[in-house]
């Protein structure tokens, strides 16, 4: 059976931009913030999993490390599993001195806190002590045996 070159041309030519399973193309991935969600959703699965009780009004939550800092939470979500001793506090914590939050952090402090507080505010007044006596020695110069410092100014 001959082939007719030039009916194969023409067919060619026709079928070039027809091609059956055209270009192969790659299609974008789809990137949207839902990763974050589904840490937060499965989060949540299994808090009510465990029958967690979501507690309202909580104005704000402190918690105190050993460093003397204190974690902040100022609007924060509670939901506690009293059953499995769970407690999940959400929010945006913010890492801040004991200082910075008196006096209204008094009334969250324990025993072993306040005795802490007391320690500190020691330790307070002997630095602001050290800091006034050093004061006083940089002003006062030392004497020298056997100098006379009126016959220098004269």
């Amino acid at each position: 059976m001959p082939i007719d070159q030039e009916k194969l041309a023409k067919l060619q030519k026709m079928s070039a931009g027809n091609k059956v399973g055209g270009t192969r193309r790659k299609a974008p991935k789809k990137t949207s913030s839902a990763g974050s969600n589904k840490d937060d959703t499965k989060l949540h699965n299994q808090l009510a999993k465990m029958n967690a009780v979501t507690i309202d009004n909580v104005a704000e939550a402190n918690f105190f490390k050993d460093d003397g800092k204190v974690l902040h939470f100022n609007k924060v979500g509670v939901q506690v599993a009293p059953q499995h001793n769970t407690s999940v506090f959400y929010g945006m914590g913010q890492e801040k001195n004991l200082q910075d939050l008196f006096p209204g952090i008094i009334s969250q402090l324990g025993g072993e806190a306040i005795q802490a507080l007391s320690q500190l505010a020691a330790q307070m007044e002997q630095a602001q002590g050290q800091e006034k006596g050093d004061a006083k020695d940089e002003s006062i110069p030392e004497l020298v045996e056997g100098q006379n410092f009126d016959a220098e100014v004269e």
